[in-house]
């Protein structure tokens, strides 16, 4: 997987209200790329085979 860069860092962060400015947004930019690679080393195998169940939420 390619790493995110800051612009793309400061697109989601905008889409969900935050502004990212630097120099937070290196240490965002590194610190989120980063998780990523490691959840992607923990990747099991057959994961993608597993068909994904419904979330029921009980009624409120």
């Amino acid at each position: 997987m390619a790493d995110l860069t800051k612009d793309e860092i400061r697109a989601m962060g905008h889409a969900v209200g935050l502004e990212i400015e630097d120099p937070e947004l290196t240490e965002v930019t590194y610190s989120l790329n980063a998780l990523l690679e490691s959840l992607d080393a923990i990747n099991p195998p057959g994961l993608n085979d597993v068909e994904p169940l419904p979330i029921i939420l009980p009624p409120a």
